[in-house]
């Protein structure tokens, strides 16, 4: 077969269009850090890719966020339900104080203004807040949820405005968990917004913690009345006090759930850290180039290339013109 200079020509513009595709190929790996930039480059690793940063690792960081939300409301409860523990203690040791049958009026009048107190900071422990979300007010979280009405002949009533709603965060695909208590478990049975109405003004007030704390309130203030004409100062020692202990223990009760939640969501949130790690090594595995080879290999395609350029020009410089000189 007859070899022209056309032929070797187009050869050798060829082997060094070629070479000088890999030569960019190398280039663009190395600047870029990654194995492939086109989908069209290595389809099954971008495959791998896009399952591991747009299914596992974005979601991932969607429930470690969820998980942090989550630890936010459960410690504020935490902290509320210690504040009214506090509001209990001193309580419990004013009712036993006042329990003392030598008192006078005057001296439980005195007492009486500190009991207000503890009434309104206990109220205020049922409207604690996160961002604005009012955590014992179930799905109607938007408006506190507790609010203290004075009706005629000046009876306080602690009412409440909010539902049983529970608010549940996902911490793991199909994998929930409350991160609000419910006020009935907290403080008791309530007195809903519109009880009164809807069962003719003949509601009976429940045992709750605000309603005890507005039965000692009235005895020292002499506004009480058992129904037989009694002050109800021989509740203050016996049925007050052991109304007391009640709130108490379901107060702890609350505190030990919401440390076992805390600690699920802990220990959620390590296990879902160390697996975005994992997931990151895993796709840098995947798409990540060796830096060293990588620089190597470019070197190495670069002698190439300047190679093929050298040769070329060593190739197809003679023709027939320099013969006939």
């Amino acid at each position: 077969m007859r070899v022209s200079h056309r032929m070797i020509a187009q050869s050798i513009s060829r082997n060094i269009r070629h070479n000088l595709r890999s030569l960019q190929e190398k280039a663009v790996q190395l600047s870029s850090g990654r194995n492939f930039t086109r989908p069209s480059q290595d389809p099954v690793g971008a495959y791998k890719v896009m399952r591991i940063s747009g299914t596992g690792m974005m979601r991932n960081e969607q429930h470690r966020r969820n998980i942090g939300e989550g630890i936010t409301w459960l410690t504020t409860a935490e902290d509320a339900i210690a504040e009214g523990l506090d509001a209990l203690l001193r309580l419990k040791e004013l009712a036993i104080y006042t329990a003392n049958g030598t008192m006078t009026e005057e001296d439980l009048q005195a007492i009486s203004p500190e009991i207000k107190q503890i009434l309104d900071s206990m109220i205020g422990v049922g409207n604690s807040e996160v961002t604005g979300l009012y955590i014992f007010g179930g799905h109607q979280s938007q408006a506190p949820p507790f609010k203290l009405e004075e009706e005629e002949g000046g009876t306080l009533k602690v009412v409440y405005k909010g539902d049983e709603g529970i608010r549940e965060i996902e911490i793991t695909p199909e994998q929930t968990i409350p991160v609000n208590l419910t006020a009935e478990k907290v403080f008791g049975e309530l007195i809903t917004e519109g009880a009164d109405e809807e069962n003719n003004n003949n509601v009976e007030s429940p045992v709750n913690l605000f309603q005890t704390i507005i039965d000692i309130y009235d005895i020292l203030t002499g506004n009480y009345d058992d129904g037989n004409g009694g002050d109800g100062r021989d509740k203050l020692g016996g049925e007050i006090l052991k109304q007391i202990d009640e709130h108490q223990n379901r107060l702890l009760q609350c505190v030990a759930e919401v440390g076992s939640r805390m600690g699920r969501l802990t220990y959620t949130e390590q296990r879902l850290h160390n697996e975005h790690i994992y997931l990151r090594e895993l796709r840098s595995k995947i798409e990540d180039i060796d830096l060293a080879e990588a620089i190597t290999e470019v070197t190495m395609q670069e002698n190439t290339y300047l190679a093929a350029l050298s040769t070329g020009a060593r190739m197809v410089y003679p023709s027939l013109v320099d013969f006939l000189r």
